[in-house]
């Protein structure tokens, strides 16, 4: 994935790495359409980089269950960084719903079903039930292990 947001060597440690990176498009402003679409992208590329790493976090984990090293790194993204990102998502969803130039965007091909799913997710959120999520994952885990 070329990446034009992110550096091309960042790799997720922390979520003090992770964090000026969503606050920079918490902070950013957006003047036009064109600076929207750009916000988009960044946006999508910070998404997938988590996404990604989560991703490979948990398919090592399965893949060696005895693997301590493995589990406590995968549980240090449930635990330590992903319960900080959901707040910070909801920021975000919430800054683009709010944008005055979402309408010029709106009908474009893609974004009216993007926008539908930001909307979706601002309505689901709920900030108590963070801890509940990362429960959850954390007694997922332990399923697995022992599988």
């Amino acid at each position: 994935m070329n990446r034009s947001f992110l550096p091309s060597t960042f790799k997720v440690t922390t979520w003090e790495a992770l964090n000026p990176f969503f606050d920079q498009l918490l902070e950013r402003e957006i003047t036009s359409k064109e600076e929207l679409i750009q916000w988009f992208k960044d946006s999508s590329e910070l998404g997938a980089i988590v996404s990604e790493d989560m991703a490979w976090r948990y398919i090592k984990m399965t893949c060696d269950t005895e693997n301590e090293s493995i589990r406590d790194y995968f549980n240090d993204f449930v635990q330590n960084i992903q319960p900080k990102i959901a707040p910070v998502s909801d920021a975000l969803n919430k800054k683009i719903v709010e944008c005055t130039f979402l309408a010029e965007v709106q009908n474009d091909a893609g974004y009216d079903i993007m926008i539908r799913e930001i909307q979706k997710e601002i309505d689901l959120f709920r900030e108590e039930n963070i801890p509940l999520f990362t429960e959850m994952q954390t007694e997922s885990q332990k399923f697995g292990q022992m599988n």
